[in-house]
């Protein structure tokens, strides 16, 4: 995510803050050292505790969709690829909307 010049509010920072943690969190998911459940659980959680913006709006509906498929998977209701394939999916509509 890029930083837009000039003074940044408090919710932008609050965002830029839940950006890195969620970057660090889903290098850890695919490193195998955090579930993808969890990682979109405590995303849930940290988001919903952000002051309220669109952005936020659209990242919370996108990370249910993202909870639900990782539960999919780790009940094995699909399989690795299919969930490759859907998180990719449903990430790239998150960055299309973030736009």
């Amino acid at each position: 995510m890029g930083t837009l010049l000039g003074c940044s509010s408090p919710r932008d920072g609050a965002l830029e803050e839940f950006s890195r943690w969620h970057d660090n969190a889903r290098a850890q998911a695919q490193a195998g050292a955090l579930s993808w459940s969890e990682l979109y659980k405590q995303s849930f959680d940290r988001l919903t505790a952000l002051p309220p913006s669109l952005q936020q709006d659209t990242r919370l509906e996108n990370t249910v969709l993202l909870l639900s498929t990782a539960r999919k998977f780790e009940s094995n209701e699909i399989n690795a690829q299919q969930f490759a394939a859907e998180r990719n999916d449903i990430e790239s509509q998150l960055q299309a909307r973030l736009r």
